[in-house]
């Protein structure tokens, strides 16, 4: 029964947006994804429900059929029953590339973890990678972030506002860069309602106010641009626009005014059949309203680079009220709606393939940068610029469009036309004027290189002016092979004078015991790497010998297996009845439980057990939800003491590094704490995992404890656990 139900919705789907599919086929991906879905959770919501939904989000797009099952079938991979072998027998092994690539991108990440995607740069690599192998992994995880999104009202606050400050920052910006404009503006407008709740309803507020008035005024210029296309014999379908809030909200930062006062707060569509009607269109319109200066933007001429086109105008109408005309063809207003999904079909194979990607040009960009920086932070703020920030497009002689990013110089762009080009550059013209190497492109700017033979190729002042990664890096690569004799004397200078001023001497500093994993640290294979780097100061001196004094002083100190004979593995021996006192009973048997150790300072009570006494347990041991509470519970309270020791339990996570453990034993020894227990182990993704037992005097002691623990080096969390 369930079957056929959802079989009908997804055919429904299917035909609506005249996608063609295999009965067979689509039976058998439906049928399995009903059967693993059943009983399953997205979100309070039954799965299969949640991913009918992201399907036809998905069909909406005009994507294949694979595409279709990829959206029922993406969640199958999180089940414990998962066979990758069934899935493809079911599915084919397009449509399971797909899933297994989708499940790739969250491989470290889950919408309710406590991180932010947008400074992961895993999650971001593993976003970049499926854009270049199946552009479909990514437009499929846009539209079930928005579904995602839609049903955040389940979540708590804090996971709210992660999940819509990485919609800003990562999926509406990679939407927008699909020209997937209505899934951007929705993805937008419930992130800025979760993030800017103040902010939305006022400007919510300012619109509807006047609603009914603007409506009026669209309605009547809809009629009138009606019909004298129609006196002109012009097909054409009109329409208000409606814009998004938070396009509102950008502008209105951005001119420091009201919702009211903006331009294109009323604007209009035009669709007609033919670029020539667009601009016989603009004629007119043009000739029945007064044009505002500087308003006219053509970007049939010149596309976006999400390949968006439709000319724009801004037009004075009744009253001297200004409103904004967006003419455009059908093709151009499915594109716009759709994006890069309405560019290819799968079924047509190849040669569309390659169209649409020759049209996005960022995603080769995010290829280049993930290619030519080994820095982790430096290639998500890279990313984060470049293919996300804003963008200049300017002219090569010849009348190729370049797009650059906001920022960048003649430098970048002749680096973007080839390395060779921009190695022979000896000067710049914009426009037909020579220009200074630093000039910041503008859009519209007609830019040639001047070149020669005899150029003697980049200097480090080009590293200054630059703004693309490709660029710097190439240049930096230039200046290294090309001065590295220089920069190994100069860097042997820098790191020879920073090396006298440490206690120690050179020869116990330079064996090679402590060299060779320095030089491992900083990515370099001989000490003249290491010297030229420093030299070229893409290193520090300091750095270099402070990691040399680090690992000097490391075999010094004591050997772990040293410090370990040392964990104290005697037995706490405290009289609990001088430790607790119970309310109105005397002398009666008091045991500490062991569940959740608790230590003087903390909040806890008694637990009449039938036999043992009267066990002590933190207020807040979750073992004590299991137990007839009510019913056996006594208050007890600590009394004063002072030479008391008691068992806490804490655990202890850092980046894996050598002698991590040595300094965590070496500060429990300085703050004279004995530790009973201890025990650790390294993960596969390189943490080093603690979990120690000590002897604590109070809350207070534990609390500094901790304290001093997470100052140690490497150490990213400390906490005490039953």
């Amino acid at each position: 029964m369930e079957n056929e139900k959802y079989l009908g919705k997804i055919k429904e789907i299917l035909s609506n947006e005249n996608i063609k599919y295999e009965e067979d086929e689509l039976k058998k991906v439906v049928e399995y994804g009903v059967e693993k879905h059943l009983d399953k959770k997205i979100l309070d919501e039954n799965a299969i429900d949640f991913v009918t939904e992201v399907a036809g989000e998905v069909a909406t797009l005009r994507l294949d059929d694979k595409s279709i099952y990829t959206a029922i079938l993406y969640p199958v991979v999180d089940y414990d029953n998962f066979d990758e072998k069934e899935l493809i027998d079911v599915a084919g092994k397009e449509t399971a590339d797909l899933v297994l690539t989708l499940k790739k991108l969250e491989e470290n990440y889950k919408p309710t973890d406590k991180i932010n995607i947008a400074t992961n740069p895993e999650v971001l690599r593993n976003m970049f990678m499926a854009i270049a192998k199946d552009i479909r992994v990514v437009i499929i995880k846009i539209t079930e972030r928005l579904s995602y999104m839609r049903r955040m009202s389940t979540l708590d606050e804090a996971v709210k506002e992660q999940v819509a400050k990485e919609c800003l920052e990562i999926y509406a910006p990679i939407a927008h860069r699909l020209g997937m404009s209505k899934v951007k503006s929705e993805l937008e407008d419930i992130s800025f309602r979760v993030l800017l709740p103040q902010e939305y309803h006022n400007i919510k507020e300012q619109i509807d106010q006047k609603k009914e008035e603007r409506e009026s005024y669209i309605e009547n210029r809809i009629s009138e641009v009606s019909q004298k296309l129609k006196e002109q014999n012009i097909e054409a379908t009109i329409y208000g626009r409606p814009k998004h809030f938070y396009s509102i909200y950008k502008k209105m930062k951005a001119k420091s005014c009201d919702a009211e006062d903006l331009f294109d707060l009323i604007a209009i569509r035009v669709i007609v059949n033919s670029i020539k009607d667009c601009y016989n269109v603009l004629g007119i319109v043009h000739d029945m309203y007064k044009p505002m200066p500087g308003r006219f933007k053509d970007y049939i001429a010149v596309p976006k680079t999400n390949m968006y086109q439709s000319l724009h105008t801004t037009v004075f109408g009744e009253e001297g009220r200004p409103f904004e005309i967006q003419i455009r063809t059908w093709d151009m207003h499915n594109v716009a709606e759709r994006g890069i999904a309405a560019h290819f079909s799968y079924k047509e194979k190849s040669k569309k393939i390659s169209e649409a990607d020759k049209k996005i040009i960022w995603l080769r960009k995010t290829l280049e940068i993930q290619k030519e920086l080994a820095d982790n932070t430096e290639n998500i703020d890279k990313i984060k610029t470049e293919i996300f920030g804003e963008e200049v497009f300017v002219f090569t002689p010849k009348g190729e469009i370049k797009s650059m990013p906001k920022g960048a110089t003649p430098i970048d762009f002749a680096y973007s036309i080839h390395q060779r080009v921009a190695e022979q550059m000896v000067g710049a013209k914009i426009n037909g004027r020579m220009v200074p190497l630093n000039t910041k492109l503008e859009n519209k700017d007609v830019v040639e290189i001047v070149t020669s033979k005899n150029s003697k190729g980049p200097n480090r002042d080009w590293l200054k002016y630059v703004k693309t990664s490709s660029a710097k890096n190439k240049i930096t690569s230039f200046l290294k092979k090309e001065g590295r004799e220089t920069n190994i004397q100069s860097g042997k200078e820098s790191f020879e004078k920073i090396l006298k001023k440490q206690k120690y001497t050179k020869d116990e500093l330079l064996k090679d015991e402590f060299l060779e994993p320095a030089l491992r640290r900083f990515n370099c294979k001989t000490i003249d790497d290491c010297y030229e780097n420093i030299g070229f100061g893409s290193i520090s001196p300091v750095k270099v010998v402070n990691k040399i004094v680090e690992l000097y002083e490391e075999s010094l100190a004591p050997a772990e297996e040293d410090l370990k004979l040392k964990v104290v593995t005697k037995k706490r021996k405290n009289n609990s009845n001088e430790l607790v006192e119970v309310e109105g009973i005397d002398n009666c048997l008091v045991k500490f439980a062991k569940c959740c150790s608790p230590i003087p300072g903390d909040e806890i009570i008694g637990y009449i057990t039938f036999a043992n006494g009267i066990s002590i347990h933190r207020r807040d041991c979750s073992n004590l939800k299991a137990l007839d509470i009510a019913a056996r519970t006594i208050n007890v309270r600590w009394k004063e003491q002072t030479h008391a020791e008691f068992n806490a339990r804490l655990v202890v996570k850092a980046n894996d590094r050598e002698g991590v453990l040595a300094d965590i034993l070496k500060t429990m020894k300085e703050l004279k704490v004995d530790i009973t227990e201890i025990s650790t182990k390294v993960t596969q993704d390189r943490e080093n995992i603690t979990n120690l037992c000590a002897n604590i005097k109070d809350i207070n002691t534990l609390q500094n404890v901790i304290k001093a623990l997470r100052k140690i080096d490497s150490v990213f969390d400390v906490r005490r656990i039953k």
